[in-house]
């Protein structure tokens, strides 16, 4: 007769940590497998979409004019917009589209919405680092120079950009389940909205007080302009602040933590 083996349960802190560990590689490669369908071409699909998001932007500037851009280099100024509202974007794409409590996945037992969350975001993290090392190489290369005042400097903002863009899209994910038709709508109108509101294509000094409420609310908008603070030494940020973005994506991550284990335990008391 056949013989099975039981399932061995870790019982000491190196046992659950390799345990662990293996569980985020194995969910980290299926979430990059997911993300670039398998092959060259998918993940060659996701360095190239930054690269014609940037293209077409300086385009425009060339067509309409460079007047409200900060003195200095203009693709670094298109630099420092594009990738952290990428880099915020696509967090929010890949934690709306993750595994929750009511998803099939979830009823795995080795799979939590932690693991999730973890392995999509640390997959698009690797995505966008990667997407900008290869513009920024191709752009040293091809013109010789590429300076950054405080390059050191630029990596809170960047940050905070993504893991902001994760708290929101934490926020899609756990209330999808109870509003499945309004959500997806509400989605598409940030996406939108971040388009304006980002701040990513002029400068935060420069809007006027009249409507500066309509983009302080924003932690991108925050970000974007703190991060050219530190690439340009001219340019100091008077109408922004770095502490925005932080108590925004420290609230955000904790109502959406909240309401998703609720609905786990909701879910868990009804299977019972």
């Amino acid at each position: 007769m056949p013989r099975f083996e039981k399932y061995h349960r870790a019982t000491t802190f190196w046992e659950s940590s390799l345990s662990l560990i293996e569980l985020i590689y194995i969910s980290i490669v299926r979430s990059f497998r997911t993300a670039t369908g398998g092959s060259f071409l998918g993940f060659a699909g996701l360095l190239v979409q930054p690269l014609i998001l940037f293209v077409m932007f300086y385009l425009m500037f060339e067509v309409f004019g460079r007047s409200p851009v900060i003195r200095g280099d203009f693709l670094l100024f298109m630099m420092t917009g594009i990738f952290l509202y990428r880099a915020h974007i696509q967090a929010v794409t890949t934690l709306k589209g993750a595994s929750h409590a009511m998803s099939g996945m979830m009823f795995y037992a080795k799979t939590s919405t932690l693991l999730s969350i973890l392995a999509s975001a640390i997959n698009q993290l690797y995505i966008v680092v990667l997407s900008i090392i290869v513009i920024m190489g191709t752009s040293y290369l091809v013109r010789g120079e590429l300076e950054v005042y405080n390059p050191s400097g630029m990596l809170l903002p960047f940050f905070l950009a993504w893991a902001s863009g994760l708290a929101v899209g934490l926020m899609f994910m756990a209330f999808s389940p109870l509003a499945p038709k309004f959500i997806p709508m509400l989605y598409q109108l940030y996406r939108r909205v971040q388009m304006i509101t980002s701040g990513k294509m002029f400068v935060a000094n420069m809007i006027p007080a009249s409507i500066l409420p309509f983009f302080t609310w924003n932690p991108l908008f925050h970000a974007i302009d703190q991060a050219r603070g530190q690439a340009f030494i001219n340019y100091v940020p008077k109408k922004t602040s770095m502490e925005y973005p932080l108590y925004f994506t420290l609230a955000a991550l904790a109502l959406g933590f909240v309401v998703e284990f609720a609905l786990r335990a909701r879910q868990n008391y009804g299977m019972e």
